[in-house]
């Protein structure tokens, strides 16, 4: 048996392997026979934070979640700037770098410090900042503790100043910058891991394997070089992106070695324990991305499979795919039955064929094949089909918890927003008031109070809706539509979730999706929309419910 090292690189990001620890950024300089396939992705934050240090540098705190990537970037600037390689970090994890007369001290995580002194350098920043010294900070720092240790410190200045640029980043100046990492696009780095991983060069040792027929890992590195299969893995990270959650570095490194792995190694493949060989073919790539396979307590290990499992295809019954699956190869039309034999094939992840022994004595209602038998792969033969079908003969995105999900995609991509606000109006309105309106009298937008009485209306003009804007200096892709009121600060950020709430309110139809998130945040901007100024009216407008109609109407009330 050949054995990859690649794989055993792989497994350094394992969460049960002994070995996890170094995925860590102070482990990656080791000089071990696998550092050969250590790489960095490129990305633009990372150029655009040389550039400022090289030409106009300024004071910068890097915030973000654990696994974001700020000490890496802190690492990156220090080698940049001295155009040396950093070995290790001194024990306070602080370095003072001088570059072209100017002084730079790089905190690699205001965290890990003693709180003296975290007081210390906010302190010295504080006064750097309102000064405008000629010296620079380059800081990691949680935003947690960041926020708790200025709360705390009596530093006014600069608690202000660090909280304009946690509420909008085009509060950042050419003195003082804050760049939240959580803005960073999942699915641009996602894309890169992906291609670098399954790069010919790391898997010749697999092809002249004598099991590699056997092997589950190389079946997953071979689908996983399929750019219709890496395009398919890539848009369910968009899809995270479009409900506004973010997956950190360190997670997307975890989650796809496992997508690719399932957590086994060259010894796993060439066990001689039949029943633990025969089990592999649960750990299939498209079983391993939404952790369907997984063990009792591995899904909350890997963080990512904690939000991808809600939008697993898998647990998601579309009528067509499944008949599809049970049917397909006897349904009649040439081309299903081609596509059914296609992916429903003797491959290793369907046992060989036994999901094809199993399925014909089903419809021959063998008593020893029940549908729970069935159910099993039905399941995840719709993940398989929506990674693998041809989407001109099954739509597969039907599989998805979203009916708008392609609505949401066409107006981000071509900015269709005359159309949806016809829709946003009056969809807005019937959450406001939980009532039915009727939509002849739905002509503005209307905020309305718990009485029906309407305190605002804004009309449709006065409603600015585009696309969140193309952020130039970090690796952040337009996620969400954002509706604006005209001359005022309120908005509401539109993203899947909320998209979809608005639509099916729109259609009539329920509105469960993510329904309590959703509710609150169109609430509090119901709230923001009330607490507007605006001109005082002689009458009082209301909603009114009218019995020839069913439905709400809107009507008036003098004072008089």
């Amino acid at each position: 048996m050949e054995r990859n090292q690649f794989v055993d690189y792989l497994d350094q990001y394992n969460v049960l392997s002994p070995n996890h620890s170094k995925i860590y950024d102070e482990y990656t300089y080791e000089d071990d026979e696998l550092s050969k396939y250590a790489f960095s992705i490129d990305t633009k934050i990372e150029e655009y934070l040389i550039n400022v240090f090289k030409e106009k540098p300024r004071n910068i705190i890097l915030s973000g979640n654990a696994g974001d990537g700020k000490t890496r970037l802190c690492r990156k600037i220090y080698n940049s700037l001295t155009s040396t390689e950093m070995q290790s970090w001194s024990s306070e994890g602080i370095i003072d770098v001088t570059f072209l007369n100017k002084q730079i001290r790089i905190v690699k995580d205001l965290s890990e410090l003693p709180e003296k002194n975290i007081q210390s350098i906010l302190l010295d920043l504080e006064s750097t900042l309102k000064e405008k010294k000629e010296r620079y900070y380059l800081i990691a720092a949680n935003e947690g503790k960041l926020t708790q240790s200025l709360s705390e410190s009596g530093l006014d200045f600069l608690q202000e100043e660090v909280r304009k640029r946690f509420d909008n980043h085009l509060n950042n100046n050419e003195q003082f910058e804050i760049i939240n990492l959580q803005d960073v696009t999942s699915s641009v780095y996602a894309e890169r891991i992906i291609q670098e991983w399954t790069q010919e060069e790391y898997w010749n040792d697999c092809r002249h394997c004598a099991l590699s027929k056997e092997c589950i890992i190389f079946h997953n590195y071979q689908k996983l070089s399929e750019p219709k299969i890496q395009g398919k893995l890539v848009n369910q990270y968009r899809t995270l992106d479009y409900l506004s959650e973010h997956i950190t570095m360190r997670e997307m490194l975890i989650h796809l070695a496992y997508t690719i792995t399932g957590g086994l190694k060259c010894d796993d493949v060439s066990s001689e324990n039949i029943e633990y060989k025969d089990s592999h073919f649960n750990k299939v790539y498209y079983e391993n991305y939404y952790g369907a396979s997984a063990i009792n307590g591995q899904i909350d290990k890997i963080q990512a499979l904690k939000v991808l499992k809600t939008i697993d295809p898998g647990k998601y019954s579309y009528s067509y795919i499944d008949d599809f699956i049970i049917n397909g190869d006897i349904s009649g039309e040439l081309n299903l039955e081609k596509e059914h034999k296609k992916i429903i094939n003797d491959s290793i992840d369907l046992k060989r064929g036994y999901f094809k022994s199993q399925l014909n004595l089903y419809r021959d209602h063998n008593e020893k094949v029940t549908y729970n038998d069935i159910s099993f792969w039905v399941y995840k033969l719709r993940r398989k089909l929506f990674f693998e079908a041809d989407e001109n003969l099954l739509s597969v995105e039907k599989l998805l918890p979203f009916e708008y999900v392609q609505d949401f995609k066409e107006i981000m991509n071509e900015n269709k927003m005359n159309e949806f606000k016809k829709i946003l109006i009056p969809s807005l309105n019937r959450s406001f008031s939980r009532k039915l309106i009727d939509p002849t009298y739905v002509k503005n937008l209307y905020a309305i109070n718990e009485t029906l009485l309407i305190k605002n209306t804004f009309k449709k003009g006065e409603l600015d809706l585009g696309i969140e804007p193309l952020r130039k200096e970090i690796d952040h892709l337009p996620s969400k539509i954002i509706l604006k009121i005209k001359g005022e600060q309120t908005e509401l950020g539109i993203n899947l979730a909320v998209f979809e709430y608005l639509m099916r309110l729109h259609g009539g139809g329920t509105h469960n999706i993510l329904k309590n998130e959703v509710e609150i945040l169109v609430d509090t901007f119901r709230n923001e929309l009330m607490a507007l100024e605006n001109e005082i009216n002689e009458d009082l407008e209301i909603l009114k419910y009218d019995q020839s109609r069913g439905l709400y109407i809107e009507t008036e009330l003098s004072i008089d």
